[in-house]
C-alpha cells in the first residue's frame, strides 16, 4: 500500500523530512528539532481495534488489553501502539534531530497538519 501527498508517493521504508505547521519537537536549548519519519506500515482498523502490535501486525480490542497484563507490559515497552480514531492509519519511526525516538501511529487524516514532506536522499 502507498499514499500520495501533494504528488509525492509515500511507501513503507521511505525516510521523510517532515515539517509540521507548528513545531512538534524541541531540544534542551529550546530550539526546534528537525523531525523525520521512517514509514513502517500502512493499515486500516475495525471499530473494535484499539491497539496494534507492530512486530506481528496483530490488533487487539481495548477490553482484551485491559484484561491481559502481558499486553499492558507491551504498551510500557513500546511494542503495542494505540490506534488512532478513524479507519486508515500509518505507523512511523519518528526521529528528532536524527535520533530515533519512538514509533507512532497516525491517522492519515492528520496529514492536514503537515506543511511539507520531502523524501530524504542519502
Amino acid at each position: 500500500m502507498s499514499l500520495y501527498w501533494k504528488d509525492i508517493e509515500i511507501i513503507p521504508g521511505m525516510l521523510l523530512d517532515v515539517e509540521f505547521l507548528r513545531h512538534e519537537a524541541y531540544g534542551k536549548d529550546g530550539e526546534p528539532l528537525a523531525v523525520q519519519w521512517k514509514i513502517l506500515y500502512f493499515g486500516s482498523r475495525d471499530s473494535i481495534d484499539a491497539y496494534i502490535e507492530y512486530s506481528s501486525g496483530k490488533k487487539y480490542p481495548l477490553q482484551k488489553v485491559l484484561k491481559k497484563k502481558r499486553l499492558q507490559s507491551k504498551i510500557e515497552q513500546g511494542e503495542l501502539l494505540q490506534l488512532p480514531s478513524g479507519t486508515e492509519f500509518m505507523i512511523v519511526q519518528e526521529l528528532h534531530g536524527g535520533k530515533e525516538v519512538f514509533k507512532r501511529c497516525y491517522n492519515l487524516d492528520m496529514l492536514h497538519m503537515i506543511r511539507n514532506i520531502s523524501p530524504v536522499t542519502e
